[in-house]
């Protein structure tokens, strides 16, 4: 078991199954780390061993941002469509599924999620 920014990794789990409830560590990015190390695929936590631990971290700062910093990059992205009073930034605004989705029968989670000030 090990840790990593307030992440620990359990010895019974697959690690690349584990490592993916970092923020911003995907299925995709957690088989490049460990195809990198060269660990084979079903490796768990109790095989690992120092050498291969200091090497997984050492990827995972090179892989990865901050949790602030994505979540920042976000809000962003959203705040540039609603500048530019594109379809997507009045769909944010709105609180409205963006991609595409029905609302005619099943937009009740994003139609939970309104708040009415906002609307005014």
């Amino acid at each position: 078991m090990f840790l990593f920014r307030d992440f620990t990794i359990s010895e019974k789990k697959e690690i690349r199954a584990s490592i993916k409830y970092i923020y911003g560590i995907s299925w995709h990015k957690s088989n490049l780390i460990f195809n990198r190390v060269g660990l084979s695929n079903p490796f768990f936590g109790n095989n690992l061993n120092d050498y291969y631990i200091n090497f997984i971290i050492y990827l995972l700062k090179g892989y990865i941002l901050s949790d602030s910093k994505i979540k920042r990059i976000i809000d962003n992205n959203i705040n540039n469509l609603l500048i530019n009073y594109s379809y997507k930034g009045t769909r944010h605004k709105l609180t409205l599924p963006v991609r595409g989705q029905r609302t005619r029968t099943n937009s009740a989670t994003q139609r939970s999620k309104r708040n009415t000030n906002d609307l005014k």
